[in-house]
């Protein structure tokens, strides 16, 4: 099995840069993209890994979402976590949500946004995807790279 990563498709590098200690912390690979097909071309690698993407609920623009049912679709062992710093109404931002939902994201977040929620949410996104892949037998989710069962990275 191959290292595990973070791949991160935003506007800017405020989440890349919220996830970097943890990442190295990890020892998993942080990967910032610009472009939801470079993500999702990262996210059909065999490898566990989980998908930060950045949307804006208000601007005409369906390729973060497009790239959440992709990864559903091609991917389907990528976590998939949607986060915007655009602020909506109760209502608006319960039937986006269910939107992002439906199209297979596992978590969606709003302002604020804090690094600690980012942190922990992703963490814990990729220890369920470590045990789903490794098994509940490996102490803590960790990977032995010298077992045979798992491919060099």
């Amino acid at each position: 099995m191959r290292f595990p990563q973070i791949v991160v498709c935003a506007f800017d590098a405020w989440a890349a840069n919220q996830l970097r200690e943890l990442a190295a912390a990890q020892r998993w690979l942080l990967r910032e993209v610009r472009q939801p097909a470079a993500a999702l071309e990262l996210a059909r690698e065999p490898r566990p890994t989980v998908l930060v993407v950045q949307a804006d609920p208000t601007a005409d623009r369906p390729d973060p979402l497009r790239l959440v049912a992709d990864a559903r679709r091609l991917a389907p062992d990528a976590a998939a976590v949607v986060f915007s710093d655009v602020k909506l109404s109760d209502g608006d931002r319960a039937a986006w949500t269910a939107g992002v939902f439906d199209l297979g994201a596992r978590y969606v977040l709003f302002p604020p946004l804090q690094r600690l929620v980012l942190e922990d949410l992703v963490g814990g996104l990729m220890a369920a995807t470590l045990r789903r892949v490794v098994g509940p037998d490996e102490p803590g989710g960790t990977i032995d790279l010298a077992d045979e069962r798992y491919g060099d990275d």
